[in-house]
């Protein structure tokens, strides 16, 4: 079995400058490709050691393949492609709309992390189910130390690291899972083996992180969430690609209940954090409905010409743009089949293993 496993929890070091991380990505978007060549600390070494400190950088990069399965090192705001790392197409569009001085900026940010950091995703889901409970958070926030296990973060359950994941693993890390091909996530056993001295597993750094979801309204100056629903509904339930595939359709399809294909498998892979090329989506799409269609597990009701700002249609042919279907369960299969088809998947499944924890 194939193990997505995790690095400490990494953020910002201070709280309220969320915005250090857009300086570090701005600099990693000039830099030199030759500079984003090999292991992040590798890469900070290279880029980043004048802009911010090797922990804090830790937590922008993505998943790498190791002998076992995968490690991610952050968020992912970094993707490895063809052995170098690069702005994920989110990162590269908030990145844009930070130097544009956009006022919409950070509750993209903060969306992104939502969907995409699996350490943060645990925070969440744990106080929304009210397995743990944070307290003084205006006290917390305005001090170096913050959140702390026992203290500010009451643990009424999970109580221990090595089971904060437990009962999560879907919830925290369905988009992580589906992205390495993982079958299951964990804490890396070196962090859980680190001591103090040695970036030891801490949730300290999630301040940083619940004081951005403040800042955009999504938490109360009381520490009260307060997410957008579809953030919440996100959370509480299992993300698949078949649920994914359902909501998208629905939320496209006119009164007919017909949607354009290509839109909404673009829109599919943009929630897997992909965005490939053309040339890359064509292959993935024509697989997807291959492996899908044959299965039963997507039923293609009707199909019809569409527009040229419909995309393209069923295996490139313009008469069947436009579609009606019916998804079922057997589509998450199908789809992480499929997966496989996209370039940079398959660069990183071919990867050297990854020899240190970093």
């Amino acid at each position: 079995m194939s193990v997505l496993y995790l690095e400490r929890p990494s953020f910002w070091t201070d709280t309220r400058d969320g915005e250090a991380w857009f300086r570090a990505l701005a600099t990693l978007k000039r830099a030199d490709p030759a500079m984003r060549k090999g292991s992040p600390r590798v890469v900070w070494q290279h880029a980043l050691a004048k802009t911010l400190s090797r922990r804090t950088a830790l937590g922008l990069f993505g998943a790498a393949t190791t002998s076992d399965g995968a490690l991610l090192h952050g968020a992912g705001l970094m993707v490895e492609h063809e052995s170098k790392w690069q702005l994920d197409a989110g990162a590269a569009d908030m990145v844009s709309r930070w130097e544009q001085q956009s006022p919409d900026f950070l509750s993209h940010f903060a969306e992104f992390l939502v969907r995409n950091s699996v350490w943060l995703r645990c925070l969440l889901c744990r106080l929304l189910d009210g397995d743990w409970v944070l307290t003084d958070w205006q006290h917390v926030r305005s001090r170096r130390r913050g959140i702390s296990p026992g203290d500010s973060l009451i643990l009424n359950r999970f109580t221990e690291p090595e089971h904060w994941l437990e009962g999560l693993e879907q919830r925290t890390s369905s988009r992580w899972l589906v992205r390495t091909g993982c079958s299951d996530v964990a804490v890396h056993p070196d962090v859980l083996g680190r001591d103090s001295r040695r970036d030891d597993l801490s949730l300290a750094p999630l301040t940083a992180p619940l004081h951005l979801l403040e800042t955009v309204g999504w938490m109360t100056p009381h520490g009260v969430l307060q997410l957008p629903s579809v953030l919440v509904a996100d959370l509480v339930g299992q993300l698949s690609a078949a649920a994914a595939l359902t909501e998208i359709t629905s939320r496209h399809a006119d009164i007919r209940g017909v949607v354009a294909a290509e839109l909404v498998l673009r829109e599919l892979l943009t929630t897997f954090g992909a965005n490939p090329s053309d040339e890359d989506f064509g292959r993935w799409m024509d697989q997807l409905m291959d492996n899908s269609v044959s299965t039963g597990a997507l039923e293609i009701l009707s199909a019809e010409p569409g527009q040229s700002r419909h995309g393209r249609g069923l295996h490139g042919d313009p008469a069947r743009k436009l579609v009606r279907w019916v998804v079922h369960q057997e589509f998450n299969d199908c789809f992480q089949s499929a997966w496989a088809a996209l370039e940079g998947h398959r660069t990183a499944q071919h990867a050297s293993p990854a020899k240190e924890i970093t």
